[in-house]
């Protein structure tokens, strides 16, 4: 198991409404070894918008949630341009979503694990899947790519990966 682990929205919404996996998630997030907590900036919209929406919690009831999620720890980080060709990538390979891509993507980067409920997520993330999720506890909507959406698709883009490539050893 590695030391950092990234949580999806499906996990914290679990904890935030007690719902049935909450204690699974709540152990892993709790497991020794465990030094860091990681999410992509989307997570706290995709929180926001699934207690508001989905569940029709009120604000003020949110904002205390979100200070519970506070007291985790979690770190937030920033997908820049290399991880976003990454989560595309993951999202034409998996069938993704890009915020479902972010999370994966995020995990691949730090070398992290990954907490998450939704059964297409766990099972891209293959062993970096923590919750053991691929049985399906929730699942998003698949995307729909055409058949362009194979690594043919990908062969114009090498000069442009190459200019990220070199921007990113410049600033090692």
């Amino acid at each position: 198991m590695r030391d950092r682990l990234v949580v999806d929205a499906s996990a914290a919404i679990a904890i935030l409404r007690a719902e049935p996996a909450a204690g699974r998630v709540r152990d892993v997030l709790s497991r020794p070894g465990i030094i860091e907590l990681h999410v992509p900036e989307l997570f706290w919209l995709e929180v926001v918008n699934a207690l508001a929406v989905r569940f029709g919690h009120p604000a003020p009831d949110i904002a205390e949630r979100i200070l519970a999620l506070d007291e985790l720890g979690l770190l937030t980080d920033s997908l820049g341009r290399p991880a976003l060709l990454l989560a595309l990538d993951l999202m034409a390979r998996h069938r993704l979503t890009a915020c479902d891509a972010a999370y994966l993507a995020l995990a691949m980067v730090l070398d992290a694990d990954l907490a998450t409920l939704d059964s297409g997520l766990a099972a891209a993330a293959g062993d970096r899947d923590v919750l053991g999720s691929r049985g399906g506890m929730v699942s998003e909507p698949r995307t729909r790519y055409g058949a362009d959406s194979g690594l043919a698709a990908w062969a114009g883009f090498g000069p442009y990966l190459a200019k990220l490539r070199a921007e990113s050893l410049a600033g090692e």
